[in-house]
């Protein structure tokens, strides 16, 4: 077998076989065609390198808002009332919300993290959500789009008492950044809202780079404040944008603006 081992970050000691795991882990999603397929297929091998008793993955708009999810031994009355009232309301503790650091620098965003339930304190999200699932070990990650927002909330849960293994760890941990990147690049392919297509459509308007990527946004359904966040402009130049796009193209709104687009 070809050496695959320079792909990976180094890791002190590994075992050849890890890394054939990992690699055979990346070439299985590498077939997926979608983000959701994607994460679908990830979810489903996840077994064989990280066993779990249950997972869940909830996967983000362009707005951070939950749009779907896909749950592997989980009822979908704990993950409605997760959803409804702890996300809802904002009484889900931030370091277990899904909204943690939206928007911020991926660069400096620990985008994995293994909780040992045991070790925190008493709360109403535990008596209410953790303590009567069983719930021992939940490894928390997520996926991001180009614009550094994250799409899809991953979390692999145990209920039996046993922490995951160093082995484990060192699986996922190697897979995670090719994983992310892979999912990444759905986004720049267009896959998730054909933007290629839109934007060959577009190209007798004349759009400057940056007009080009609000463009993009706007037709994702992606609200004004958080292309903003994502492109880091101020509220009011993505307003001037938005104005020379649609007086280049000759609408006056977002919905004139998508019409058009689909009628192209």
């Amino acid at each position: 077998m070809k050496d695959i081992t320079y792909a990976f970050p180094k890791i002190k000691e590994m075992d050849p076989s890890c890394y054939i795991d990992v690699y055979n882990l990346i070439l299985e999603c590498s077939q997926a065609h979608s983000p959701r397929s994607f994460t679908i297929k990830l979810l489903d091998l996840l077994g064989k390198v990280c066993d779990y008793d249950q997972a869940m993955a909830f996967f983000l708009d362009a707005n951070g808002k939950v749009s779907g999810k896909y749950l592997i031994n989980v009822k979908e009355n704990w993950v409605d009332e997760y959803i409804n009232y702890y996300l809802n309301s904002g009484e889900c503790p931030q370091e277990f919300s899904l909204y943690q650091g939206f928007y911020e620098d991926i660069s400096k965003y620990t985008f994995s993290n293994i909780l040992d339930w045991s070790e925190f304190p008493q709360s109403n999200f535990l008596k209410e959500y953790v303590n009567p699932q069983g719930l021992k070990y939940s490894w928390g990650f997520c996926f991001f789009d180009l614009n550094g927002a994250y799409r899809v909330v991953i979390s692999l849960d145990r209920t039996r008492d046993e922490p995951f293994s160093e082995i484990e760890c060192k699986r996922l941990k190697l897979a995670l950044p090719v994983l992310n990147n892979m999912y990444r690049n759905f986004y720049y392919q267009g896959t998730d809202s054909d933007s290629h297509k839109i934007q060959s459509s577009w190209s007798e308007y004349n759009f400057t780079k940056r007009e080009t990527e609000i463009a993009n946004l706007l037709c994702q359904g992606m609200s004004i404040q958080n292309i903003s966040l994502a492109l880091y402009i101020a509220k009011t130049t993505t307003y001037k944008h938005i104005a020379h796009i649609y007086e280049k193209v000759g609408v006056s709104s977002q919905q004139e603006l998508l019409f058009k687009i689909m009628n192209l």
